[in-house]
């Protein structure tokens, strides 16, 4: 089979870990083309297919439109799968301009509401939330996985490591790790792994809560599987998700994962594993888990024994089913 993907780049997070990771796993098999920008290409497998494209573009423009049409001609997929709205109008009007009309799966990765994704002959949710909004005749829900990679252990911190990946939004909750941390009367390392708008602000907290040597902003990197492996505790403390990614990257490497009640999390962790909403709900949480960490760990084990369930392998047949079903 041929198989078109097409992303939108913004900065490599969920919905891009999600893209790359399919068109890794398909490239075994079939052949994968990915139309994105080259800045992804450190992310992908050599397998992979990369023609660069700028979805900055106006997406009404028939000259840009036809140019895409033009690509897709060339590349004569047997389905397209798209990842962002602007995408998804882009690939659907450019059909004008192809003779035969290739299916499109639109994966919808938000819990903004998008009308468009009805221009998709199959639309997928990644949870139930995600799902619900989609004005769509024809939707399934396929969820997330990713691929696992071996981690490495690093040298062990002597202070009890907490760790958080997330952007550096006001939705992530990273303000509420820092004010719930500075509550804390045992010795910690709290590392931040992420970039984003609110970095200046979040630096701004951590000085006033004269938290410099306990807290640190990490930023993006490469290895976050091995920093999760080598913690005592993952956080995460979104205020909603419509997923979230890094809960599937905590079963595969964190000996914990406490979380709030959102996205995934509150469908496959133990209630003892989650936490209100509150600067006080975690402080109190990170302190039990201090005192009774054998526990937690423990209760976590029976999350981590799912793991496979979670896998790309798993995730990637589910999609090729549903290609499959609209090339019948």
């Amino acid at each position: 089979m041929i198989i078109l993907h097409t992303l939108h780049w913004i900065q490599f997070a969920g919905t891009e870990k999600v893209c790359v990771d399919l068109c890794n796993e398909f490239s075994k098999e079939h052949k994968v083309y990915l139309l994105s920008s080259n800045k992804i290409k450190p992310y992908i497998d050599e397998s992979v297919n990369l023609v660069e494209v700028d979805f900055e573009k106006n997406r009404y423009n028939p000259f840009f439109l036809y140019k895409i049409a033009k690509i897709i001609e060339k590349i004569n997929p047997d389905i397209i799968h798209i990842h962002n709205t602007k995408e998804l109008e882009v690939m659907y009007n450019a059909r004008i301009f192809l003779k035969k009309k290739i299916p499109i799966v639109g994966t919808k990765h938000t819990l903004t509401p998008k009308r468009k994704y009805a221009l998709a002959d199959l639309a997928v949710g990644i949870l139930e939330d995600t799902h619900s909004i989609i004005e769509s005749k024809n939707s399934i829900i396929i969820k997330n996985g990713m691929a696992y990679k071996e981690p490495k252990l690093l040298e062990k911190e002597e202070k009890f490591h907490i760790v958080s990946a997330a952007r550096l939004t006001p939705a992530k909750g990273m303000d509420l790790i820092i004010k719930a941390v500075s509550l804390l009367d045992f010795d910690f390392k709290l590392s931040l792994f992420g970039r984003g708008e609110q970095e200046e602000e979040l630096k701004e907290l951590i000085k006033e809560l004269k938290l410099e040597n306990k807290v640190k902003i990490v930023g993006f990197v490469d290895n976050l599987n091995d920093h999760l492996y080598s913690s005592d505790v993952q956080i995460i403390a979104s205020l909603f998700e419509p997923y979230g990614l890094t809960a599937i990257d905590g079963i595969y490497y964190s000996k914990i994962l406490l979380s709030t009640k959102t996205g995934i999390c509150e469908q496959i962790l133990d209630e003892n594993l989650l936490f209100d909403t509150s600067v006080e709900a975690l402080a109190k949480k990170l302190k039990d888990v201090y005192e009774n960490y054998n526990k937690y760990e423990q209760l976590f084990a029976k999350v981590k024994e799912k793991k496979d369930e979670y896998s790309i392998e798993k995730m990637a047949s589910k999609y090729l089913e549903a290609y499959k079903s609209l090339l019948k």
